[in-house]
């Protein structure tokens, strides 16, 4: 796992971060899920096939998060599972991949189902059908909803149903197979007002992620968002993830973010102007030592083109060809010494 995802994934694990998303993404922003219904379950997905035969291979997966939700509902609970993956990159097999945890979760159900049956004894009546699964004719599953959340400014340009990893288009095929698609929650998708619906920081986070690659856009934003105070979790997140480089001490619990980008951009301003002026120190000094070496060979030569028309009576076009002074520098050395 690569520390984007490994961040993201403890930033999720929250309950009231965790609690949002799902408000969100279920019901439109609605406060339906409180962060104290949750209770965290184990997210290892381990399944043999079920039966009482017992034969066959345990199927072995680790999801991010699973959440428990017990809700009330008439006066009676309600249950729901709850699970959550983080995504920095495209996963182009995402579909089965989910499909395969949503899958082992609802066979974990039906093999624990089968295991109180066996541990009540309660099958005295029953159809030998129903002993052969223990899964009795009334028996029903907990929904499991798995929501992917891609925490990069990307478009998802992966497959988001079985359907679409599938070699054949011919729709008779394709109208016997199961469908099954993918909850995505992917910061390019959203509009402007849907971040409004966010109870936390994810709102702030997924929307910096959203304009992280616009420097005009982001920019444009945090001056709207000139109060934006963020925590230790979510600076990791967004350092991780869109390589924000947000400077934060340790000691600190928050930061202000856009007072923190205004020093950045400070000190990247001081940099910049000490090295233009270290660039342009060293550009006149290296001129001015070429111009003096250049000024210092010029007057040698034509002090040593009049002796030599002195001294062996030459003109000054012989004296240059025997000196071995190139043709393009005797023009200007003959016309200064007329």
């Amino acid at each position: 796992m690569s520390k984007a995802d490994t961040v993201a994934k403890i930033y999720m694990k929250q309950s009231s971060i965790f609690a949002d998303v799902f408000n969100f993404y279920l019901y439109g922003g609605r406060q339906v899920i409180k962060p104290e219904q949750l209770r965290e379950v184990d997210p290892t997905e381990l399944s043999i096939p079920y039966g009482r035969d017992k034969k066959g291979e345990p199927v072995q997966r680790y999801r991010d998060t699973l959440k428990e939700l017990a809700a009330m509902e008439d006066g009676e609970g309600a249950y729901l599972l709850l699970g959550l993956e983080s995504q920095s990159l495209v996963h182009y097999s995402m579909p089965v991949r989910n499909l395969l945890y949503d899958g082992l979760q609802y066979a974990r159900q039906v093999d624990e189902t089968a295991r109180r049956h066996r541990k009540e004894k309660d099958y005295k009546g029953r159809a030998s059908s129903e002993f052969l699964s223990g899964f009795y004719r009334e028996d029903r599953l907990l929904p499991v909803i798995t929501l992917v959340i891609f925490f990069s400014p990307e478009k998802w340009d992966g497959p988001r149903s079985l359907s679409e990893m599938m070699a054949t288009k011919n729709p008779e095929i394709l109208s016997l197979l199961p469908e099954y698609r993918i909850h995505l929650l992917s910061p390019a998708d959203l509009a402007k007002e849907d971040f409004g619906k966010f109870r936390t920081s994810l709102g702030d986070v997924l929307e910096f992620i959203k304009y992280s690659e616009d420097k005009e856009k982001l920019s444009e934003w945090l001056e709207e968002r000139c109060e934006l105070i963020l925590g230790q979790k979510e600076v990791e997140v967004l350092n991780a993830c869109t390589k924000a480089g947000l400077q934060m001490k340790q000691e600190d619990e928050v930061m202000e973010v856009c007072k923190a980008i205004q020093d950045m951009k400070a000190e990247v301003e001081e940099i910049t102007t000490k090295r233009v002026t270290k660039d342009v120190t060293e550009k006149v000094t290296k001129n001015v030592t070429e111009r003096v070496t250049k000024d210092g060979t010029e007057n040698t030569r034509l002090l040593d083109l009049k002796n030599l028309m002195r001294n062996m009576r030459l003109t000054a076009e012989q004296a240059a060809a025997a000196l071995g002074i190139p043709q393009a520098e005797q023009a200007s050395l003959l016309k200064k010494l007329r």
